[in-house]
């Protein structure tokens, strides 16, 4: 019924772009409907929402089929995807779709710097840009399959286009780091973030950054019930605490008790109800900083308290 009032309202501006996710596995997706599209854009693929599908086919290899098998004859770039064998896959999967194909770290790619930049490279030749406001290598990666995607489809967006629109983006809910409000007046000096991540993938990349950082960190987290609980918490490496909690009003969220239970082989974990007793509860030093995670609803909750 939203996808169907969204295409309605599009119609009104046939001049515009429409940004369309797919969402769950596409191939039933009720945005996939059309018969023609600018571009497909493939982005990280990992094992999420299996309840969706029958239990012989939880597996990579199904979620890659359900989300590349029936994509559009345009152009299809293929964001980096964290295991060589799902981007073998992919490419596997659409062997046969006629669309012109990018493919990351062949087609397009990027490299860090140490002095505030970062390269982007294509065909077209390479961008000097630099470092975005957002947090997180993963985000460079998200942001090079964008440009990939901008230059291949040759619709007037130029490179300086490109160079002053990365320190304009705003992710919201993803490594967002809350610099005020109620949630941070609670912890003063130290940093507060906020991450929807849920998933293996989501858990990995975050983690990447956290390692990153020379301090202690402390997570607060809450997660839907169909989640993979230990897989996600598995990889979050040399923390100094984890505090579980229930997400209110949310029947399918696994309660923090359960949660806690979980993740017990991890020390220093405990359970409080809310989201103002878990912060409350945690013993913060000088330069400690501390992330809310674990789900985008949870994620939502803690930016209308803040």
């Amino acid at each position: 019924m939203l996808s169907a009032c969204f295409f309605y309202k599009a119609a009104e501006f046939p001049n515009n772009i429409n940004l369309l996710e797919s969402g769950l596995f596409h191939r039933f997706d009720a945005v996939n409907i059309l018969k023609t599209n600018l571009a497909s854009i493939v982005t990280a693929i990992s094992k999420d929402h299996l309840d969706w599908l029958p239990k012989d086919k939880q597996t990579i290899e199904q979620i890659v089929f359900e989300k590349t098998s029936a994509l559009l004859n345009s152009n299809i770039i293929v964001a980096k995807q964290n295991r060589k064998e799902t981007m073998a896959c992919i490419k596997k999967t659409i062997a046969k779709n006629l669309s012109n194909k990018l493919f990351f770290n062949e087609d397009f790619s990027f490299t860090n710097d140490e002095n505030g930049h970062w390269y982007y490279e294509d065909k077209f030749g390479s961008l000097k840009l630099p470092l975005p406001n957002v947090l997180g290598q993963f985000q460079l990666e998200n942001i090079s399959t964008a440009i990939a995607t901008i230059r291949s489809l040759n619709i007037g967006i130029k490179d300086d286009h490109i160079k002053k629109s990365v320190n304009k983006i705003e992710s919201v809910a993803r490594l967002q780091e809350i610099k005020s409000g109620k949630l941070k007046d609670l912890i003063k000096n130290n940093k507060l973030f906020v991450d929807g991540s849920h998933n293996e993938h989501g858990a990995q990349s975050l983690n990447e950054y956290l390692q990153s950082l020379n301090c202690n960190k402390h997570i607060i987290i809450g997660m839907m019930r169909n989640k993979e609980h230990e897989k996600y918490i598995s990889y979050f490496k040399d923390v100094s605490s984890i505090t579980t909690i229930d997400i209110q009003e949310q029947p399918n969220a696994i309660s923090g008790i359960e949660l806690k239970d979980k993740f017990k082989s991890h020390p220093n974990v405990q359970y409080k109800p809310s989201i103002e007793e878990a912060i409350k509860s945690i013993s913060l030093k000088e330069n400690d900083i501390l992330l809310i995670t674990g789900s985008l609803y949870l994620a939502g909750e803690v930016l209308n308290l803040n």
